[in-house]
């Protein structure tokens, strides 16, 4: 039988369920109906608040404050909650709020990796596997699928998606829609494909050569078409492998509108300026 080691200065409400096993550092406060699973470990200084449940083996490091109220002028105190899933990590500064309208929620799924500073915005979806490295910012409703890693300062505008196996580099920022499978090095913009992110993915040969056809046809040399249009004339043996149907149906799907594709070559780079003669 496990024995739950709560540190004696730490603040725990009674509305707090918390697993046997569970550890809780000096200091951290635990403040209404927080649900804490097993082997759980929440280190000195971090906040919890309820309604907010965590599954199995999650760490909340020092100065986190998970489950609090959503920056929204709209919210009025509705009942909202945070559903966090099993081995996920909270780095220092780590903010994750509610969701927002009457029993809404955020939800961040399994193994996790949430870096200092980084903030999760109400109603969001971060799905298994996902990086937000530090600084990293989600606005509100927006949805990050698996396996994809946010850089460092990039924020990601309110209600984007961000698709599965994609990578945004540092300090860019997104008010569209990122395709799975690509980079972005700049704002608003695709780079190119996560060509190791899909090596390492154990993803076949076939559905990578589909990609990179499909990426070629749709994205870079579109032959005047726009992106539906060139999507929906991709060749017969490409169409019909799965991973380029996601990325169709993705596409097709989104609201906010699909990055646009940039060499990194092509970029502007802002160049100093010359001497002047004498």
């Amino acid at each position: 039988m496990f024995l739950m080691s709560i540190h004696p200065s730490a603040v725990i409400s009674p509305e707090a369920k918390i697993s046997p096993d569970a550890m809780i550092g000096p200091y951290a406060v635990i403040d209404g109906p927080v649900s804490i699973g097993p082997g759980c470990i929440i280190h000195s200084g971090a906040k919890l608040l309820g309604h907010l449940t965590l599954g199995a083996r999650n760490v909340v490091h020092s100065t986190a404050v998970l489950g609090d109220w959503p920056q929204d002028r709209k919210y009025k105190g509705e009942h909202s909650e945070v559903l966090i899933g099993n081995d996920n990590i909270f780095r220092e500064g780590v903010t994750v709020h509610r969701g927002t309208g009457l029993n809404t929620k955020t939800l961040i799924r399994n193994r996790c990796y949430l870096m200092v500073n980084s903030h999760v915005g109400h109603n969001c979806i971060v799905d298994d596997d996902v990086t937000l490295v530090n600084g990293a910012l989600l606005g509100g409703h927006v949805h990050i699928a698996e396996r994809a890693i946010i850089g460092g300062n990039t924020a990601v505008h309110q209600f984007c998606r961000i698709g599965r196996l994609s990578m945004l580099s540092n300090a860019c920022c997104m008010n569209v829609d990122v395709p799975p499978f690509f980079t972005s090095m700049t704002t608003n913009t695709l780079t190119q494909l996560n060509a190791v992110g899909l090596r390492r993915s154990g993803m076949t040969k076939e559905s990578i050569d589909a990609i990179r056809k499909m990426f070629q046809l749709a994205f870079r040399d579109t032959r005047g078409l726009s992106l539906l249009q060139a999507l929906e004339n991709l060749p017969g043996d490409i169409i019909h492998v799965s991973e380029v149907q996601e990325v169709v149906a993705f596409c097709k799907s989104t609201k906010r509108g699909i990055a646009k594709f940039q060499a990194w070559s092509d970029r502007n780079i802002s160049r100093p300026a010359e001497p002047e003669e004498e």
